[in-house]
């Protein structure tokens, strides 16, 4: 439901987006790490055998800061099958407050800045990722620009009445039938 001249701005500059992020090689998952059922697998300090959990904590300034010395999330450990190779990846937050000024909250995961053969994203957190593959550095950029746009979020607002943003509303976002 449009409301007003931005909500309506917003919805034709989406609608003039053609192009299915999936003809362009992108896919949105959602992260497979359930934390209560892989308790038996987490730690509270990372060590050299385990891996990153990232969390919607873990997001600061567009980027993922990871370990955060006062989390109480933990990190994985013998969890391979949830698991995915480091790589640049984007990542939305999948519940948001209702006092959030957005309801898309998207970041990177750069593997530079946390050194990890795999990685595993936290249930709460979707991830862009290019077919199964990590993103270039550049397009991961644009697109969470592009997610973290107000345009994007109006749009978003107006067919999603609730704070939960799966990957399915994500998709929606990226072009209009």
């Amino acid at each position: 439901l449009v409301t007003d001249d931005a909500q309506e701005h917003a919805r034709q500059s989406v609608r003039q987006l053609s192009t299915p992020l999936p003809s362009l090689g992108l896919e949105v998952s959602t992260g497979r790490v359930v934390d209560f059922r892989a308790r038996d697998f987490l730690l509270t300090e990372p060590d050299a055998a385990s891996f990153p959990l990232i969390y919607p904590c873990h997001f600061h300034g567009g980027f993922v800061h990871w370990p955060l010395t006062q989390s109480r999330k933990p990190n994985t450990e013998k969890t391979q099958e949830l698991l995915v190779n480091s790589g640049i990846y984007v990542l939305v937050k999948r519940f948001t407050f209702k006092e959030e000024r957005r309801r898309i909250v998207a970041c990177i995961y750069d593997p530079r800045r946390i050194p990890a053969e795999k990685v595993g994203f936290e249930n709460h957190l979707n991830y862009f990722h290019a077919r199964g593959d990590a993103l270039p550095m550049n397009l991961a950029k644009g697109l969470a620009a592009y997610l973290n746009s107000t345009v994007v979020d109006s749009y978003f607002r107006q067919f999603n009445g609730h704070t939960q943003v799966n990957a399915t509303g994500i998709i929606k976002t990226g072009y209009s039938k």
